[in-house]
């Protein structure tokens, strides 16, 4: 009778012990969050890197479909020393399900959604203390710039395409997140619009060319 006495205690104190360890409410150390981005210049400008790092490689022929999805330039087929990737929609191949030279898929829509992030982050000025206001109006005006040149991409490539000026919550409905397609003048009025509030935002010529040669200056945003 004492043994059982005793056996009941130790299972009810293990059951309160394992109740009380909650292993799901435990974070992880050292787990990334925008709020670190934000935090001091030195992560800032990661993230500034990382609004950079979308734009398309357009010097490159094999990526340029200027240069491979047309009749003007042919290829010995099999390729074997030139990525031929693009030169597949000259050859007939383009399809719906995995469509070559694929913009619309998370690729330049992902591009806005870090460029949104960024901007709402750098105009706090609660956030990225250690910079002075001179740069924080620049960056700004560099990511206002990407912005609208991705918007630009996609045009150029689909036409008529959904503007994105601020991002979606993540707890947006799936009927709130299918928006709808914009006419193509307010498309070219939304970039337009975008680049005038850029342009007294940026330098005329960046300002150390060692580091920050072919960053977005006041003369780039003007010709584009």
């Amino acid at each position: 009778m004492k043994n059982l006495r005793l056996i009941k205690l130790l299972v009810a104190s293990g059951l309160l012990f394992f109740q009380s360890c909650n292993y799901l409410d435990v974070v992880p150390d050292n787990v990334a969050t925008i709020d670190n981005a934000f935090t001091m210049r030195s992560e800032a400008i990661k993230y500034l890197a990382t609004c950079y790092s979308y734009l398309p490689p357009d010097g490159d022929p094999t990526r340029n479909p200027a240069y491979l999805a047309g009749d003007e330039f042919w290829l010995d087929y099999p390729t074997l020393s030139i990525d031929g990737t693009n030169w597949n929609i000259a050859r007939g191949n383009q399809n719906v399900t995995n469509p070559y030279v694929n913009y619309w898929d998370g690729y330049m829509y992902n591009a806005i959604r870090d460029c949104n992030i960024f901007l709402e982050n750098i105009r706090n000025p609660e956030k990225v203390r250690d910079m002075t206001q001179d740069e924080r109006t620049t960056w700004e005006g560099e990511v206002m710039f990407l912005k609208a040149y991705y918007h630009f991409m996609l045009m150029r490539h689909y036409g008529p395409i959904p503007t994105m000026d601020v991002n979606l919550s993540v707890n947006t409905s799936i009927e709130d997140a299918k928006v709808k397609r914009q006419p193509i003048d307010e498309v070219v009025d939304y970039i337009v619009k975008v680049l005038d509030e850029a342009i007294p935002k940026l330098p005329n010529t960046v300002q150390s060319p060692v580091t920050d040669l072919g960053r977005i200056t006041k003369a780039y945003c003007l010709r584009d």
